[in-house]
């Protein structure tokens, strides 16, 4: 190995030639190591065309005899955002369209998320979906989850 320059003394660091790498072994001395190429990194099989699906960001939180989940769904049209419940999960998911237009000639920053999203959350308890509501207002989409009576009881006549 090539003698190391002050800089590289000073902070630690090693010079890497283009074809081989060094790494520390067990007694504190660079070794050779091998060197994967860019076609190792890959499989055949990799499906990189498959659209991308973000994850909302939720608040979930117990109020009373009920869990309240809170996401942001700003620009989105209420018909477009698909809830789906059971007594002990959730699932939101949508589409968030950028510029279906096509007007945009140059992006100068592209910092929020465009494209499919989806949430699944599992319950910490059950709820009662027959009396589950959802409301949206200035972007904020907010679920009121009654959880279950499981104290309730109910008389049955026999016929």
């Amino acid at each position: 190995m090539n003698k190391r320059n002050f800089f590289e003394k000073l902070t630690g660091s090693i010079k890497f030639s283009s074809d081989e790498e060094y790494i520390k072994d067990d007694n504190e001395e660079y070794v050779e190591e091998e060197v994967l190429e860019s076609d190792d990194l890959y499989d055949e099989d990799d499906d990189f065309d498959t659209e991308e699906v973000g994850e909302l960001s939720v608040d979930m939180y117990r109020v009373n005899n009920a869990i309240i989940i809170k996401t942001m769904v700003a620009g989105i049209k209420k018909s477009e955002i698909d809830i789906s419940l059971t007594r002990d999960q959730v699932k939101i998911e949508g589409s968030r369209a950028n510029d279906p237009e096509g007007r945009i000639e140059t992006h100068y920053y592209e910092e929020l998320y465009w494209g499919a999203f989806e949430r699944t959350i599992e319950l910490p308890e059950e709820v009662d979906i027959e009396l589950a509501e959802a409301h949206e207002s200035h972007g904020l989409l907010t679920l009121v989850l009654p959880l279950v009576d499981k104290d309730r009881q109910a008389r049955i006549k026999i016929r």
